[in-house]
């Protein structure tokens, strides 16, 4: 048998309230409980909330973020060199072109300029060591010469004072042929060719056959086989030999 008054009703209301599980109730408990775990242990209080330090770098995070986003947008100088060249237009390249080529040129002509007057130089230094020694080897000539002249003042036979000129002409043609110059063959009827001789004469004889040499009036030369002086001569004309 139950008995019902007011305070078993009370008492039966707060037991329903609690057993339908009040979130209030429960939420109240919980804290109530948390908040004696910290009252209970300080030190696990003091790590939950961490030290200053920790919060000081939590709160700069924002600024640190900035300066990074900053530098990734600045980039590095090799990049900013690309983009700067990247970003040149057609005229601006094609200018610089220009530039890096008329330098070029400039410094082509100069190194030929050089060239030319070094080669210039050498070919006169060559030059003048080269008539040095033909003047040395002619002087030897000259010496002879003048040893000739003081004998045919006090030479008695002349025989030898010809042998002596013999003697210089021959020495003077080795001199011409050691430096490549030789006599062109002009004889008394050879043959008349126009590309060694000059004719100044023609003379009409039935002694010597048509165009052949009849005299020579000066001897011709050529410079390593190259014709420096044609022998100046006179030509027959046979008329014996006349063409139709």
């Amino acid at each position: 048998m139950k008995i019902f008054d007011k305070e078993g009703n009370a008492d039966s209301k707060e037991d329903t309230q609690a057993e339908a599980g009040d979130p209030d109730a429960k939420n109240s408990g919980s804290s109530g409980g948390e908040a004696k775990k910290t009252q209970d242990n300080p030190e696990e209080a003091k790590e939950a909330q961490g030290s200053p330090e920790e919060a000081k770098e939590a709160q700069g995070g924002p600024e640190e973020a900035k300066e990074t986003q900053a530098k990734e947008a600045q980039g590095s100088p090799e990049e900013a060199s690309a983009s700067s060249e990247t970003e040149k237009s057609p005229e601006e390249l094609c200018r610089e072109e220009n530039e890096i080529l008329k330098d070029q040129l400039l410094r082509l002509a100069a190194d030929f300029d050089n060239f030319r007057k070094r080669t210039a130089r050498q070919i006169e230094e060559t030059r003048k060591a080269v008539l040095e020694q033909v003047l040395l080897d002619f002087l030897e000539v000259t010496d002879n010469f003048d040893r000739a002249i003081k004998s045919t003042k006090t030479a008695e036979d002349m025989s030898s004072i010809a042998s002596g000129l013999e003697q210089l002409s021959k020495q003077f043609f080795s001199i011409l042929e050691k430096y490549g110059i030789e006599k062109i063959e002009s004889e008394r009827a050879s043959e008349f060719d126009p590309h060694k001789h000059e004719a100044v004469q023609h003379v009409e004889t039935s002694e010597l056959p048509d165009n052949t040499i009849v005299e020579v009036y000066k001897a011709g030369y050529a410079l390593n086989s190259k014709v420096i002086r044609p022998a100046i001569v006179s030509v027959a004309r046979n008329p014996n030999e006349t063409k139709e």
